[in-house]
């Protein structure tokens, strides 16, 4: 997931820009409560979960001047509120299980060390959240279990289910939309990622569904249209939430940003 959901930052206004990284800067803080080390899971995808329940809840919010390890001489702008500790632990959770899943694929010996700091965080927040952390794990030992056989729409389902789950913090009326906002982001994150990842899944044999349609000649116009399709239908969504404040910097984020990392293949 990590690295798609981004603003396009020339599209921003500078203010726009400094509200942004201000709920990072926030987000930060609240990892940083549950270990100090736990800030290494900080990542700018949460960072749009976070200002879109500050809108939706319409939460109040604490903003501070701090300086910090990464801005030592220069006070700076952090935003959190009521929902800052939900996103910090689900953004724990995310970072624990790609920890594991990177150390499973590729045996990277830091990530493994790290899973070790997170997992007794990781057991107080499955504490604080059962259901919800029971959910997540069963997507993603499913999508592990399917991945090498199951078609594209299965395996982004899977996926989408994840998320969805990331983005519904409360059982409440905007439960539904929210979670359809989270499943249709999480569908475009994995078969985005599933397109980016192709040419070297393909040469070191690790599981793609989308193995089969890179034979295709049309494979760009086919993630193309298949992307579009996804960004559709999370904006859909999104725009039937009531949303005002910091709206234009969320769709900015939807709009825009998320397709900033996409660039075409190579194909050999």
């Amino acid at each position: 997931m990590f690295g798609r959901v981004i603003p396009n930052k020339g599209e921003l206004k500078v203010k726009e820009f400094d509200t942004y990284r201000a709920f990072y800067c926030g987000i930060c803080r609240s990892l940083k409560k549950k270990g100090y080390l736990s800030a290494m899971c900080l990542n700018y995808d949460m960072t749009f979960l976070s200002m879109l329940l500050n809108s939706l809840y319409d939460s109040e919010n604490h903003s501070a001047m701090r300086c910090c390890a990464c801005h030592m001489c220069k006070k700076h702008l952090e935003i959190t509120d009521g929902c800052s500790a939900y996103v910090s632990s689900m953004t724990i959770l995310l970072a624990y299980y790609k920890c594991l899943d990177d150390w499973q694929d590729d045996k990277n010996i830091i990530k493994l060390l790290y899973s070790f700091y997170l997992k007794p965080k990781v057991k107080k927040i499955r504490a604080e959240y059962p259901l919800k952390c029971e959910r997540i794990k069963n997507y993603l030992d499913e999508l592990s279990k399917k991945e090498s056989h199951a078609t594209l729409e299965e395996c982004a389902n899977l996926f989408g289910n994840l998320l969805g789950e990331v983005f519904t913090p409360t059982d409440d009326m905007w439960k539904d939309n929210l979670f359809k906002v989270g499943f249709y982001l999480g569908k475009f994150i994995y078969i985005a990622d599933a397109r980016d990842d192709i040419k070297e899944d393909i040469k070191k044999n690790r599981p793609n569904p989308l193995k089969t349609m890179y034979q295709s000649p049309g494979f760009e116009k086919e993630c193309e249209i298949i992307l579009n399709m996804m960004a559709t239908e999370c904006a859909m969504e999104f725009e039937k939430l009531p949303l005002v404040d910091n709206i234009e910097i969320l769709r900015n984020i939807l709009y825009s940003g998320i397709w900033q990392k996409n660039k075409p293949l190579d194909k050999e």
